[in-house]
């Protein structure tokens, strides 16, 4: 018999398939979850760790205690000037760190911890006479102390302050000061010689420079008055004046000289131009000719001359012989006065040619007398100034290094004064150790919360790495990276508040429940799944045993026959039988077995009541599992596709039995059921692809028993539920179907779900 020939059955199509989720790259984990989980673990551990730490506190107490010491000290401001008031502050915040450093290195460096251990009080200590630091003969060994003191001792710098300190631990109370006090002694008496070396050095530095600078003061004198002595210049201040005002007096002088000059020859070309007749004489050369003697004795007569001529005139007329006469003796005298002016005036100009001539040449030898005196004179105050300023320079010469000295002289004081006063000291002591008076370690506040909080942080550690290697599926969001839907989330039965007894019959006997709620919603998913296809027959297959197929079997089918539909149950487990003990039927009764082996399944069928039906495994001897592969199976599926509207299939487990996935190729859909905190991760994966690849419509995914889903939001949903379901009217058994729930006499097989 061939479904494709019944004409009562619709061809089935696979749907197209469902686009597979991006696998996750990194473990999905919620740590919220993680914790709310294990909280009573996390509570309980907490509580043991306080017990512990109590238990460590005494037992530190007794066998190793710690005791703890500080020794504080300053880095004192720095002087100036030796005279300031105050010291001046150090610096930025980063200089004092830096300088601070320093110092704690200087303390605790190798030389300085040995010589605070070369102090006898030190090596009387408890803490000295350990085996460790004692040779064969008892001696202690310093190097030995020393390396082990590197390790133990602390120092730092206080931010915002200029205080370091040094601090050290011990099992012995009266020792801490002892040490701590020795070494920071000793850095302080190391400091104190640094402090005066280098006050001693820098002091000698100065002395002999002030040495030099007296002999350089004695050699610059001796130098001065031996060219003083060389030079001639007794008295500087005279020789001085004495040249200033000769050369001033000679320089006056020529440019007088020089002006006459220029004013005799000008003279004497005006003279050589008259005597050439180039230029005509003037009326001061006509005064100076009348004022010759001879011109004026003519001119006296020729006065004479005219009064009487002109007196005569008066008295007589013209014609008159003494008028004439008086006329031609003024005329010859007048001829004569001309006569004698012309040669006065030649005579006059002969003698002012020669005045003029002589006194040019006067004027241009004084003149050249003049400049020789005054090239003399000024080489003689060239050479003057220049030994002058070499003087000068000399003297500038002694006037810097006395400068010098008397600076070095001042330095040298203020090195003396500074070194006087306690702001010189580079660090002080301001606290030092005294002996402690709280134990450091262990102490109760610190020892129960430490204990607690480190055990309880291992516990959730050990839990977060746990589930971080876990490879189980736990929650839903493992199933995030499988093909097909998540159908829904079957709680474990200890999570639903009205406390079912039985998950496997939880819809037929307590329909109200929280669970027969997520075995309907469960039942929906699946129905709108198969509503495309009209998928009538679905297998159900887990990957390991004890995933709980017969148990959603059951319910799923009770889901769908509350519904109306006609509904087939078949426990397709040849392997290890459950489905016919979970309803409380006969295990070894009639079933697939011999339906496959040639029985009729309309005589073996059993009728629950309300249209849910079921068939077994059957008996023992016809359950051979490799008959689910053959065409008689095929034609139960058919005879199944005619009579039923849902029909599901309890199919074995793939990790230990193949035909389940052999009989994926032959129903219409297939549900892989998987079992949280069972189901390795990758099984399932493998296993889902594998229902992708097979002829059925894989319609999804359903996850059981996942732990500690009661919490927050899911366990007010899950109240809301179970109050809301409680006047549900469900499905029932019918009296003629309802069975004993203990499991009857037959080949013991369990069932596949807890």
């Amino acid at each position: 018999m061939s479904r494709t020939t019944l004409p009562a059955s619709a061809p089935i199509a696979k749907s197209a398939p469902t686009q597979a989720r991006p696998r996750p790259t990194v473990v999905a984990l919620d740590p919220i979850r993680l914790l709310r989980q294990h909280v009573l673990g996390i509570i309980i551990t907490f509580v043991v760790g306080a017990v512990l730490g109590v238990i460590l506190n005494y037992g530190f107490l007794y066998v190793y205690p710690i005791w703890s010491g500080t020794a504080y000290l300053e880095i004192r401001s720095q002087l100036e000037d030796a005279q300031d008031l105050n010291a001046k502050e150090l610096g930025t915040e980063e200089s004092v760190i830096r300088l601070a450093q320093t110092e704690v290195a200087r303390m605790m460096s190798r030389e300085n911890l040995k010589k605070a251990l070369e102090n006898t009080d030190v090596q009387k200590t408890q803490w000295s006479q350990g085996s460790w630091y004692r040779d064969e003969n008892n001696l202690f060994n310093i190097d030995e102390a020393a390396t082990q003191l590197e390790k133990e001792l602390r120092a730092g710098h206080k931010r915002g302050t200029q205080i370091f300190y040094l601090s050290w631990n011990s099992n012995y109370p009266e020792d801490v000061p002892v040490v701590l006090n020795a070494v920071a002694d000793a850095y302080i008496k190391q400091t104190r010689n640094s402090e005066k070396s280098r006050f001693a050095g820098t002091l000698d530095v100065f002395v002999k420079n002030e040495e030099s600078l007296y002999s350089q003061i004695t050699a610059k004198k001796a130098q001065i008055q031996e060219f003083i002595k060389l030079k001639g210049m007794t008295s500087l201040n005279e020789s001085s004046s004495e040249n200033s005002r000769a050369l001033e007096k000679l320089r006056d002088g020529i440019a007088g000289t020089t002006s006459e000059l220029s004013v005799a020859e000008s003279r004497l070309d005006q003279v050589k131009k008259k005597n050439s007749g180039v230029e005509s004489l003037s009326e001061e050369d006509f005064r100076e000719a009348d004022s010759d003697p001879v011109i004026q004795g003519v001119n006296r007569d020729l006065e004479d001359l005219s009064r009487r001529y002109a007196a005569a005139k008066i008295q007589f007329e013209d014609s008159h012989t003494e008028v004439i006469q008086l006329k031609a003796s003024y005329d010859s005298i007048l001829a004569q006065r001309n006569t004698k002016r012309d040669e006065v005036l030649a005579r006059n100009k002969q003698a002012d040619l020669r005045a003029a001539i002589n006194r040019v040449e006067s004027l241009k030898k004084l003149l050249e007398k003049q400049v020789d005196e005054f090239k003399i004179d000024a080489k003689k105050s060239e050479e003057f100034t220049s030994n002058m300023a070499e003087l000068g320079t000399l003297r500038e010469q002694l006037s810097q290094i006395e400068d010098r000295r008397k600076n070095v002289s001042q330095t040298i004081n203020n090195l003396e004064l500074a070194r006087q006063r306690d702001e010189s000291r580079r660090v002080e002591f301001i606290q030092k150790a005294i002996r402690p008076r709280e134990i450091t370690f262990p102490q109760l506040k610190f020892m129960i919360p430490g204990t607690a909080v480190l055990l309880c942080g291992l516990y959730i550690v050990i839990l977060f790495v746990r589930e971080f290697l876990d490879q189980r599926v736990k929650y839903p969001t493992d199933l995030l990276a499988l093909p097909g839907k998540i159908l829904g989330v079957i709680p474990d039965i200890s999570d639903d508040p009205t406390k079912p007894k039985r998950a496997e019959t939880v819809v037929f006997q307590e329909p109200h429940s929280m669970t027969a709620e997520n075995f309907r919603q469960c039942n929906a998913s699946i129905s709108k799944g198969v509503a495309p296809t009209n998928a009538k027959i679905i297998l159900l297959i887990s990957p390991m045993p004890d995933s709980g197929t017969t148990t959603m079997v059951m319910n799923l089918g009770a889901c769908d026959a509350s519904l109306g539909r006609r509904t087939l149950l078949v426990g397709a487990n040849l392997r290890r039988p459950g489905l016919a003990k979970a309803l409380g039927f006969d295990p070894l009764a009639p079933g697939l077995g011999d339906i496959l082996n040639g029985s009729n399944p309309a005589d073996i069928v059993v009728d629950i009541g309300n249209g849910l039906h079921f068939i077994g495994a059957g008996a023992p001897s016809n359950r051979s599992f490799q008959l689910l592969s053959t065409e008689k199976m095929d034609a139960f599926l058919d005879w199944c596709h005619q009579n039923y509207d849902r029909v599901y299939l309890d199919t074995p487990p793939s990790v230990v039995a193949g035909e389940g996935l052999a009989m994926a190729n032959k129903v219409d859909a297939s549900i892989l059921v998987v079992r949280a905190w069972q189901d390795q991760k990758g099984l399932v994966t493998k296993l889902a692809y594998q229902l992708m690849d097979c002829k059925s419509a894989f319609l999804g995914t359903i996850l059981n028993r996942p732990k500690n889903t009661a919490g927050g939001y899911f366990k007010k949903n899950a109240e809301a539920i179970a109050e809301y379901a409680i006047s549900t009217s469900a499905f029932q058994l019918s009296p003629s179907g309802v069975r004993n729930e203990k499991l009857l006499p037959g080949d013991g097989a369990k069932p596949s779900a807890t």
